[in-house]
């Protein structure tokens, strides 16, 4: 695990349950705010994504067998790697200028997490995962029938948006 230079919080949950929108408003929040954000998906689906860089050039040297490649236009550089750990890509955001990074998916890593869930099912099949901080729910119908160790909240309210972006900035800490 890294050391606590950099603010990592990961978002968690099912195929579809609001993990991607939850992250949009927080790098919303981010953005006006001025922090300096990285934002890294695992692909959970099976097989390789999609590849990221579709120039010609650097497709051939991946093609051809380079373990890393990437390109550059404008001051926008894209990357890719193969074998990437997530421990690998988070040291090298340490030496990026970033404030925090936002991580989707990775539900065993041990950075604290955010749970995003449409029913309590859910949020029952993911509770034993470590670190959690709190959970948002996306839907208009969930009931809780039991007390969680972490804060519940409707993504409907600001409160689980604002308690999120307290986490990115490395408060509001749960133990």
């Amino acid at each position: 695990m890294l050391d606590d230079t950099l603010n990592i919080l990961q978002i968690v949950g099912y195929q579809n349950s609001g993990k991607t929108t939850l992250i949009e408003k927080l790098c919303q929040l981010a953005e006006l705010d001025g922090l300096k954000l990285g934002c890294f998906k695992h692909h959970g689906h099976g097989g390789k994504p999609d590849r990221l860089l579709k120039e010609k050039d650097t497709e051939r040297y991946v093609g051809a067998g380079a373990f890393a490649a990437g390109v550059e236009g404008e001051g926008e550089f894209h990357f890719s790697m193969q074998h990437i750990t997530l421990e690998q890509l988070l040291t090298m955001c340490q030496h990026l200028p970033l404030d925090a990074v936002l991580i989707e998916g990775y539900k065993q890593a041990p950075y604290r997490k955010i749970v995003c869930v449409k029913n309590e099912e859910e949020l029952i099949g993911l509770s034993t995962l470590s670190n959690i901080q709190a959970a948002i729910y996306f839907s208009q119908e969930f009931q809780l029938t039991k007390n969680y160790a972490f804060p519940v909240f409707s993504a409907f309210e600001k409160d689980g948006i604002t308690f999120g972006f307290n986490l990115l900035k490395g408060g509001a800490l749960l133990e």
